[in-house]
């Protein structure tokens, strides 16, 4: 798609609306009205609203691999980048509907994506000595995607204010625990 002032204007008022509301929730007449477009411009940028979904949703992906992948390239103690990937994750993830964040941690493509660079990550920290030797990265794996079972299921939100909250649980128990020794006390 080529970008233009009208279609960043759509995806800038969709991403708002989505983060607000969930795309579910908002109509194309909303989102046009919302954006100050008509229904025609709509069309002559996106095929339907999946595909306006898609659009955001793919850019909000590389948004957060580039993040990551910025974090993970700092001379930075491991610990120090599982502080900023876990702030990055708990903004985004407090600034989005609930529905909006489970469709897009819903998306298979997205997930084995996010699945590979964790595990490369992870096995570079764990050659550094950052990661301990005795952690079995693939079983982290294991209970990282269980942990997405649970957020789906929704069981935590009687526990936990907010999608953030869980974010900071997971940090604590599933990161921390893969360090080294010497920095296991928060």
């Amino acid at each position: 798609m080529v970008s233009s002032p009208k279609s960043e204007q759509i995806l800038t008022t969709a991403q708002a609306l989505f983060s607000k509301h969930g795309p579910k929730r908002v109509t194309i007449e909303e989102l046009c009205r919302e954006a100050g477009v008509s229904k025609m411009t709509f069309y002559r940028h996106f095929s339907n609203k999946v595909h306006l979904v898609e659009t955001i949703r793919d850019r909000i992906t590389e948004q957060t691999f580039a993040a990551f992948d910025e974090i993970d390239a700092l001379d930075i103690p491991f610990r120090d980048k599982i502080d900023r990937m876990t702030a990055f994750k708990a903004q985004q993830a407090h600034s989005m509907n609930l529905d909006w964040i489970q469709d897009m941690a819903s998306t298979a493509g997205i997930q084995a994506e996010f699945e590979r660079r964790f595990v490369a990550n992870l096995k570079r920290a764990q050659a550094r000595g950052e990661i301990r030797a005795d952690i079995s990265l693939e079983f982290h794996l294991l209970l990282v995607r269980k942990c997405g079972e649970l957020f789906h299921e929704g069981d935590w939100q009687r526990i936990l204010p907010d999608a953030s909250a869980f974010t900071h649980q997971l940090r604590t128990i599933l990161w921390y625990g893969l360090l080294t020794r010497d920095e296991d006390t928060p």
